[in-house]
């Protein structure tokens, strides 16, 4: 559950995390608002879009929540994330299969 997300951790970089996030490449767009889970009087733009680096792959509804709640991020996704320098690919291949599986799970 989202609400149980919640970290007393700080982040520090978290700022930096979210802007790398935003940099990424577009894989799949879904046009459209979704409620903010956290904050229904709030709304996403395009949350359900899929955005990735090449090895990961999130919706932009979680930049969201990430730029604006104290939520856990996977140690695993921050160290990918510093490991290159906040600086995500130009050359993702949004032809690669995986892509497909990602998208194929909305349907």
């Amino acid at each position: 559950m989202l609400r149980d997300s919640y970290t007393r951790q700080p982040v520090a970089d978290r700022k930096l995390v979210a802007e790398y996030m935003k940099a990424a490449t577009p894989v799949f767009d879904v046009p459209g608002e979704v409620s903010d889970l956290l904050d229904t009087a709030r709304t996403i733009l395009s949350g359900y879009s899929l955005v990735s680096d090449g090895e990961w792959i999130w919706r932009v509804d979680s930049i969201h929540y990430l730029e604006n709640y104290a939520l856990e991020i996977p140690a695993e996704f921050l160290d990918h994330v510093r490991g290159r320098n906040y600086r995500p690919s130009g050359d993702v291949d949004v032809a690669d299969a995986k892509f497909d599986a990602a998208i194929a799970a909305y349907f």
